[in-house]
């Protein structure tokens, strides 16, 4: 059900360009109540949401562009919209609703070619796109390709240049030849709802729906480490989206519609971040850090997709 969000109301240092070193946010995508608002990183703070113009409905993933521009993932409509980071702005609509048979749009990713490819969520598909035009370019995983069972919106490019999916409903991540889409192989198995996953140093972050933590793997062969952040630590429930920066990890507990803060290196919860008021969080999915903290470009990590399938 989607109700009404507000423009981007904020302040000066905030409008600054998404790579700036002034700006420091976090944005929270918000499933149930259709909208992105924009937090402070400082003090969590909320700044605004996005343009209401966009019509968004059931937004999943929320990923910055190599253009610098935020691109969105509508699930009810079947589409991709597109707008400006800095004020909220809607741009259009980027993958028109349905082209390529999208239906369900889940995630985004860019790939090495500069091109965004999308989760098909109830096609088991993931579908290719120009990158600066939208325009369908084919399908790159086909559906069901290694047992693909509900590709979720942490699908992400590792550093060595191959796709990974979280295959919802097998409890799976799924891995992809980066250039041709072909399966290579199961990289991690047995656990519970994966959702978004993060590459950071020699590990990958994974959120685990129905156990209510945050696990670490390696990240060159899959092999299980540990519960970085352990079940319900923090009243962690059912936690989905992702994201660090310089010195923390945050993370939606998306049945409290909170963001709760941990300790980067640790672990350790801090402290919860992110209140469902004034911001109208519903269903937190996707977070995305502004600006990235080892990059000039900002980089989305990961977050998520609560959907009625999530809730019932």
């Amino acid at each position: 059900m989607q109700r009404n969000v507000s423009a981007f109301v904020i302040t000066v240092a905030t409008l600054a360009c998404a790579g700036s070193s002034a700006v420091a946010d976090l944005l929270v995508t918000s499933f149930f109540s259709a909208n992105v608002g924009r937090y402070s990183r400082a003090d969590g703070t909320f700044l605004g949401a996005l343009d209401p113009l966009a019509g968004l409905a059931g937004p999943l993933c929320t990923r910055l562009g190599p253009d610098g521009l935020l691109y969105v993932a509508s699930e009810a409509t079947n589409s991709v919209a597109r707008f400006n980071p800095a004020t909220g702005a809607f741009l259009g609509s980027f993958v028109a609703p349905g082209a390529g048979g999208l239906n369900g749009p889940s995630s985004l990713a860019w790939g090495a070619d500069g091109n965004l490819y999308v989760a098909s969520f109830n096609t088991d598909a993931v579908l290719r796109y120009h990158g600066a035009t939208g325009e369908f370019l084919g399908t790159f995983v086909t559906g069901a390709s290694g047992g693909l069972n509900g590709p979720d919106n942490g699908a992400t490019f590792g550093p060595d240049g191959n796709l990974y999916v979280p295959s919802y409903f097998n409890n799976r991540i799924l891995k992809y030849n980066g250039t041709t889409g072909a399966f290579i192989g199961a990289f991690v198995g047995n656990i519970g709802r994966p959702r978004v996953l993060e590459f950071r140093g020699e590990h990958v972050y994974i959120t685990s729906e129905t156990l209510d933590s945050v696990r670490r793997y390696n990240a060159a062969t899959g092999a299980f480490v540990d519960s970085f952040i352990a079940p319900g630590s923090g009243g962690l429930d059912t936690p989905v989206g992702l994201a660090f920066d310089e010195n923390y990890a945050y993370v939606t507990s998306s049945t409290t519609d909170q963001v709760l803060r941990y300790d980067a290196i640790t672990g350790a919860f801090i402290d919860v971040f992110v209140n469902p008021a004034p911001g109208g969080i519903d269903g937190p999915v996707f977070l995305t850090v502004i600006p990235s903290p080892s990059a000039a470009v900002p980089l989305a990590l990961g977050l998520l997709a609560l959907r009625s399938r999530r809730r019932g």
